[in-house]
């Protein structure tokens, strides 16, 4: 597995969780929690986003346009 994307808000990694599952790449949420606080109240940090090493490519591409177009909407 590899990380392709690594995203600060839980929206945005169930967001692209999503949109790379409907696009057939199957990937997984890994949180990465905040060190130095008791383990009962870990917030998550950011999560990254795996996916099959063979489809790395092709989600990194998907995330970069997907993101890239969220941008330009924003802009108009």
């Amino acid at each position: 597995m590899k990380t392709v994307h690594t995203a600060v808000t839980e929206i945005e990694a169930v967001t692209l969780q999503g949109l790379l599952e409907e696009a057939g790449i199957p990937v997984v949420l890994y949180p990465i929690m905040h060190a130095g606080l008791p383990e009962p109240v870990l917030p998550v940090e950011r999560w990254d986003l795996l996916v099959p090493d063979g489809r790395a490519v092709e989600a990194t591409e998907f995330i970069t346009e997907y993101l890239e177009s969220v941008e330009e909407a924003e802009l108009r």
